[in-house]
């Protein structure tokens, strides 16, 4: 996708949030039952204290690290395919190289995209947190059944392994329910999790099982429960989340929750008290649009924050020019903000090479991919002149342009991390 593709689906975009701001939606519902479970004492977890996050030990900690998107969880805008979803990147590959080829490229994915390598870089910037997307299709099948895959196990339980070595915490991320809560970010199927029971217990199970599973692994900072949700109103949201907060401390008592508010993590209204006694309210930060910060925005949240004694947390940020970066890592340093902390989106994806939208880690691949990329992204789908030889040569080159030691920095993005990553 070429600089003016790029600008129109950004411009796409920010259309559907303005829009969502404009059009007349059914008033949040306000809460009011009790919070779901008191505060543990001695909580050897990263967990809430006021508006503060702590660590194990109990002193304040910044989360500051970068969203490992593109792995376990699949965005055409990082891969240079558009506004695509997981699905349709999939469906796409398919229909060019085969469903077997499709299956080990996949494979290919989640075994190159992110290796310890990634993790040691990470932590050579300064950062002590990775924010971990992922799809629900990494832990269920095509047919979900009581008993999740081994492989998706396998590279969380190899993820936090590597984190451990490294000190840097996790923060599990919930990226794509079943059904799918919102945008094509989000993986969407034509029924959503909005309006499928079946789809709220599956996403109700999953975390109940996640929660089950790493219970006593301190490396992980927390559960971010529902990325981006676009709830038909403010009730449907707190609702689900009540109900997923309520399975994970059956088995979990400890671990601090992470809840993301509507209109693109930036609407927290719904909210008339917490809904746990360690929890964070966690708010994403983007501009197509302008050079202005979110700094009206984080005075909002901040009463919020004061308001119910709980942190605030940024869950993303970036896709911007250096200067407009810089801002907003100041801004969260501003004490009048209690800002516990920032992920940059993302750590490494296929760059625009535009000024106007900077990223910290590029992935260069090479012709073949590009056109694929395009067949993924092309309304009408990929061109019949990609055969199956030809899209199996362009996925093996992106395999190699994404690996660790294939990257390349952009050195002034970079020096800006690292710079306010120990501050």
């Amino acid at each position: 996708m070429n600089c003016k593709s790029y600008k129109i689906a950004l411009l796409l975009i920010s259309i559907c949030i303005f829009l969502q701001s404009c059009v007349p939606i059914p008033a949040p519902q306000k809460e009011t039952n009790n919070i779901i479970s008191p505060p543990v004492t001695d909580n050897k977890m990263v967990h809430a204290k006021g508006t503060r996050i702590v660590d194990g030990a109990g002193k304040p900690i910044k989360l500051k690290g970068v969203l490992l998107e593109g792995w376990l969880m699949w965005n055409g805008t990082l891969w240079g395919a558009g506004l695509t979803s997981e699905t349709t990147i999939t469906k796409r590959l398919e229909k060019m190289a085969g469903k077997e080829q499709t299956r080990i490229f996949r494979t290919h994915i989640y075994d190159h995209f992110i290796v310890e390598k990634d993790i040691e870089m990470i932590a050579r910037l300064g950062l002590n947190t990775v924010r971990v997307p992922f799809n629900h299709t990494v832990l269920e099948d095509e047919n979900p059944l009581d008993e999740y895959t081994a492989e998706g196990w396998k590279y969380l339980d190899r993820l936090l392994t590597w984190c451990e070595r490294h000190n840097i915490y996790v923060v599990l991320d919930f990226h794509a329910l079943p059904g799918g809560q919102g945008a094509f970010v989000s993986d969407p199927e034509f029924i959503n999790v909005w309006h499928s029971p079946v789809h709220q217990q599956r996403t109700i199970d999953i975390w109940k099982a996640i929660a089950s599973r790493y219970k006593d692994r301190e490396i992980i900072a927390g559960y971010d429960l529902i990325n981006e949700p676009d709830a038909p109103a403010g009730k449907n949201l707190v609702d689900l989340q009540k109900r997923i907060i309520n399975e994970i401390r059956k088995v979990d008592k400890s671990h601090m929750i992470i809840l993301e508010g509507g209109r693109f993590s930036s609407d927290f209204s719904m909210y008339d008290k917490p809904l746990d006694a360690n929890q964070v309210y966690s708010f994403h930060t983007y501009n197509f649009f302008t050079d202005e910060t979110d700094e009206k925005n984080l005075i909002k949240l901040t009463e919020i924050a004061n308001k119910h004694n709980v942190p605030l947390w940024n869950g993303e940020f970036g896709a911007h020019k250096s200067s407009w970066i810089e801002n907003q890592l100041k801004l969260y340093q501003n004490p009048k903000f209690p800002i516990n902390g920032w992920t940059f989106w993302p750590w490494k994806r296929v760059s625009e090479n535009n000024d106007r939208y900077r990223d910290l880690a590029k992935i260069i691949p090479g012709q073949d991919w590009q056109k694929v990329a395009r067949g993924i992204s092309n309304l009408f789908g990929p061109s019949k002149s990609i055969t199956p030889e030809y899209a199996k040569k362009a996925m093996e080159g992106f395999i190699e342009a994404i690996k660790a030691e294939n990257i390349v920095f952009d050195e002034e993005i970079k020096a800006l991390i690292k710079k306010h990553s120990t501050q």
